[in-house]
């Protein structure tokens, strides 16, 4: 796909979250989180306008693709006037685990008044916590027994307790047990002898609760997240044939995602099998990304084959307009490989930059920025010319992150091999002599000055 069809067909895809028609807004959600981080600015600029359909489809979207430019605008949603888009802001902000989403949130949650968007924020905070935010846990722990807040935000930090320890959960149920709020003692109890009838039909439940994966509501899948993990290795098989079945769902992708990470790395080695299987473009996204998290070296290397087969395939008829989706997960799996430092696939890495007609994911750039040499700096010069503004800014950072590691200099002989483009894009993007050499005495000012006080 060219820049100019790519330029508009995602401000098309943007309008289509506004349609009235499921299947028409289905369809864009599923093709703009494939598109991925080249859709963050126009979904951004989408918080900014007035359809409020629009904007309740977008914000969900920037959690799915992860996009760290989409942090602040949702944390700015929360001050939103419609309490039903702030209690979306809220539920994406939580996909963001970072401490400044816990910080929003928390801050949030002392503001707002209005009950079901409170309960939204205490499931952000949840979710933050289950994604290794420790210390967003407190906010709900102390709601859940405080008698004066809003039962339905007190039922709604209850789904901590799947979280908890088994002494933490018995002492906890012990406390709510004898609440004075009768629905909250109530509550209590029957969570309590749910959450005893699972444990010991767990086989029987095991589909259900896949299924329960699927749910609107946020204590329901929240609570089969934990549940599915708790399986363990036997619920690998089952999930990912539902992934399978549901390719273009987007969210329930991603929801299993958070179980099979749950897993853990001896737990997820089956997964190796299914990178070697998978065709459809989301669920084998998710899965690349489950491989990284999960940081199993055996299982990252598998990658490469994954790669070769990407890579080795003929675009289906549905991708003929140009763009392939799986070109994103090939960018995904080069980028968990290069996180380990590995350059098996340099190769493939080197061609994805020398096709002329393949527009360069962010993962790519990323990839190329942890493990590229001096052979990369003159293919990313070259492709420094095809891509839009923001790109061209991630391009010249990874060119001169490179040659501060290997230590080349802009007179390197290299350089006299490149062309007059290339050769002119170089001077654009280093830095002035001037300024390097400044830089460079200030520096040695600065050694100089904490050697002297030492």
């Amino acid at each position: 796909m060219t820049s100019h069809q790519r330029a508009t067909e995602i401000p098309e895809l943007v309008r289509r979250l506004g349609s009235r028609r499921p299947l028409v807004v289905d369809a864009a959600r599923a093709r703009l989180s494939i598109i991925g981080a080249r859709a963050v600015e126009a979904l951004i600029g989408a918080l900014e306008e007035g359809d409020a359909r629009i904007r309740a489809h977008a914000m969900p979207l920037l959690a799915l693709i992860q996009d760290p430019r989409g942090r602040e605008p949702l944390a700015a949603m929360l001050l939103d006037r419609d309490p039903k888009l702030r209690e979306i802001a809220a539920r994406s902000l939580g996909r963001f685990a970072s401490w400044d989403a816990v910080v929003s949130l928390e801050r949030h949650l002392e503001k707002e008044k209005r009950p079901e968007v409170r309960v939204a924020t205490v499931h952000a905070l949840l979710q933050q916590y289950a994604a290794g935010q420790e210390a967003s846990i407190r906010k709900p722990l102390a709601l859940v027994s405080e008698p004066a807040e809003d039962p339905r935000v007190r039922i709604a930090a209850m789904a901590l307790v799947s979280m908890l320890r088994p002494a933490e959960r018995r002492a906890l149920f012990r406390r709510l047990r004898h609440d004075p709020t009768p629905e909250i003692a109530r509550k209590a109890v029957e969570l309590e002898r749910r959450l005893e009838a699972e444990k010991s039909e767990e086989g029987v439940r095991m589909r259900a609760t896949i299924a329960a994966l699927a749910s609107d509501d946020y204590a329901v899948w929240n609570a089969a997240v934990h549940r599915l993990a708790g399986y363990g290795s036997s619920t690998v098989e089952p999930l990912v044939a539902e992934m399978q079945r549901r390719a273009h769902d987007p969210e329930y992708c991603t929801r299993a995602g958070m179980v099979l990470k749950a897993l853990g790395p001896r737990r997820g080695r089956s997964l190796a099998d299914h990178l070697d299987r998978i065709e459809e473009p989301l669920p084998l996204q998710v899965l690349v990304e489950v491989v990284g998290a999960l940081g199993e070296k055996s299982l990252i290397y598998r990658l490469k084959d994954l790669i070769e087969r990407v890579s080795g395939r003929a675009p289906s008829a549905e991708d003929a307009n140009g763009f392939d989706p799986m070109h994103r997960v090939r960018a995904k799996a080069h980028l968990e490989l290069a996180r380990v430092g590995s350059r098996v696939a340099i190769q493939d890495l080197r061609r994805v930059l020398s096709d002329p007609d393949q527009r360069v994911e962010i993962e790519v750039l990323a990839a190329v920025e942890r493990i590229g040499k001096r052979d990369e700096i003159a293919l990313l010069l070259r492709v420094y010319h095809r891509e839009d503004r923001f790109v061209r800014d991630r391009i010249a950072r990874v060119i001169r992150s490179i040659m501060r590691r290997e230590r080349i200099r802009r007179n390197d002989p290299m350089f006299q091999t490149l062309g007059a483009l290339e050769r002119r894009t170089l001077d654009s993007i280093l830095p002035p002599a001037s300024l390097r050499v400044r830089s460079q005495n200030a520096l040695r000012r600065r050694a100089l000055t904490r050697s002297l006080t030492e």
